[in-house]
């Protein structure tokens, strides 16, 4: 009992200690980035002061069509195991997420709340998460190929960062390995992976058997992965066609495929942890990239802060959905770290 009370209270220390690091990390990289790009603040005032109204609020609507992809994609996923959840439950569930992810990063991410959702509406523990991490992966994998896709016909000169596409080709080809061994594996490769696993120490032996198992309904289903990734890559589509109208709301005047590459590589930058929802990473990816088209560094700013202010208002709206199921966000939160500390302990 010592010893339990003992790693509680570090925890209890850490959340915070960590969260003000990841607060640091972004005020100092947003700092940084208006220092070093020599970015002034008459120029930012000046690009917000153009902003179209009627393009910010299409780019407001596009949230709704991918929350609408993303339940109907997980909805499908969830069929596969025999798991008949409806869509609605899954819609809500996904625009509380981004309450979570956008309001609360550091006390419980938004798939985990998608993960209980999914157990309380009948999904097992098991199902519930090996069906929330396959969504992500070919999220992320319909995202790398929109990336890949947008090295032939990007327009700016990224000889000074070939070790940016040689990153998105890389995480392209681990992303699709993994889907292939999930849906249309080979017995060799499968054999000599759990021959592998099997031979981890305790800890990791036993998490990668049960992922093994977790994933084995998914085998063989080449109609559910065609109909899963097509639903990803228009769900991507939908994210880059955000940005698109955001860039004509203040004048970018750059084309439609364009953010093929720009939004997938900044998203992914945006996954590494180490500041708070991404704030200062993805910014400085925008001026990166943006900047080697001849988009001047304000203008890109803008864009990447008004993104950021688009995902926000949907987290606001998933906070009222969250207020409608009469739970507060921290009751929700305990109980949905409960039962993913059950399955993967």
């Amino acid at each position: 009992m010592p010893l339990v009370e003992k790693d509680n209270s570090k925890k209890n220390w850490l959340k915070p200690v960590l969260v003000m690091a990841k607060i640091a990390v972004s005020i100092g990289l947003l700092a940084f980035l208006i220092h070093s790009a020599d970015i002034d603040l008459h120029e930012l005032r000046a690009s917000l002061a153009k902003t179209d109204p009627l393009f910010v609020f299409l780019a407001l609507l596009t949230p709704y069509a991918g929350f609408y992809i993303t339940s109907l994609r997980w909805k499908g996923l969830l069929d596969v195991q025999g798991v008949q959840i409806r869509q609605p439950i899954l819609f809500r569930s996904c625009m509380v997420a981004v309450f979570f992810n956008q309001i609360m990063p550091s006390i419980i991410g938004g798939d985990m709340i998608r993960m209980y959702d999914s157990w309380k509406a009948g999904a097992t523990r098991s199902v519930a998460i090996s069906t929330i991490v396959v969504d992500r992966v070919l999220g992320l994998f319909a995202l790398a190929i929109f990336a890949v896709l947008g090295l032939f016909f990007i327009r700016g000169d990224l000889a000074d960062a070939y070790y940016v596409s040689l990153a998105v080709v890389a995480v392209a080809l681990g992303l699709g390995g993994f889907i292939a061994l999930v849906f249309s594996p080979i017995p060799v490769m499968v054999d000599f992976a759990r021959a592998i696993y099997t031979k981890l120490p305790g800890p990791f032996g036993k998490f990668f058997g049960k992922v093994d198992r977790a994933v084995e309904p998914f085998r063989g289903r080449h109609l559910s992965l065609v109909r899963a990734l097509g639903l990803s890559l228009l769900l991507q589509l939908n994210v880059v066609l955000l940005h698109y109208l955001l860039s004509r709301a203040i004048g970018i005047e750059l084309g439609f495929i364009d953010y093929f590459y720009v939004v997938p590589v900044a998203l992914f930058v945006m996954l590494i942890p180490i500041s708070i929802n991404g704030i200062g990473v993805r910014e400085s990816m925008f001026v990166f990239l943006l900047g080697s088209m001849g988009v001047a560094k304000s203008d890109a700013l803008v864009l990447s802060l008004l993104a950021f202010s688009i995902f926000l208002v949907h987290g606001l709206m998933g906070g009222l959905v969250l207020a409608s199921r009469g739970i507060s966000p921290r009751k929700l939160a305990q109980d949905a770290a409960a039962p993913a500390a059950g399955t993967t302990a």
